[in-house]
């Protein structure tokens, strides 16, 4: 059975590089390009990981997303594990993350590696998908 990562990033070509990235994993891929869109799609179909921009136009930025998501009614919503993204700076930010409820913590640029590695940790049942040689 596939699993989902619901991807909230207001960048397509960030979005469409992530998906690339992990592709080898078997996933489903939900899109949001803001936070209030992301949430509302955790209540259309199950998700099993959440990935999140931080930086976000709109109302609400990543932060507040996680805070959404951890205070949420359903409880399968609830303990979805959720990984943030930034080009941040700040020297807080991952400490405020964390505060916020989210599972990890990852500094853009992410290497395809560091992303696949972070995606099983909280995916851990994850296949990998081998090309077929001929």
């Amino acid at each position: 059975m596939k699993r989902t990562v619901l991807l909230v990033e207001d960048s397509n070509t960030i979005r469409h590089i992530l998906k690339i990235y992990l592709l080898k994993l078997n996933l489903d891929f939900l899109d949001a390009d803001r936070a209030e869109q992301g949430l509302k799609l955790l209540g259309t179909r199950p998700v099993d990981l959440i990935i999140a921009d931080v930086n976000m136009p709109g109302g609400m930025d990543g932060l507040e997303l996680v805070r959404r998501v951890r205070s949420n009614e359903q409880s399968l919503v609830r303990q979805v594990p959720i990984v943030l993204l930034t080009g941040g700076k700040a020297p807080d930010l991952e400490a405020r993350g964390l505060q916020a409820g989210a599972s990890e913590f990852v500094r853009k640029p992410v290497s395809i590696d560091a992303l696949a590695s972070v995606v099983r940790r909280h995916l851990p049942l994850v296949e990998v998908v081998e090309p077929l040689v001929a």
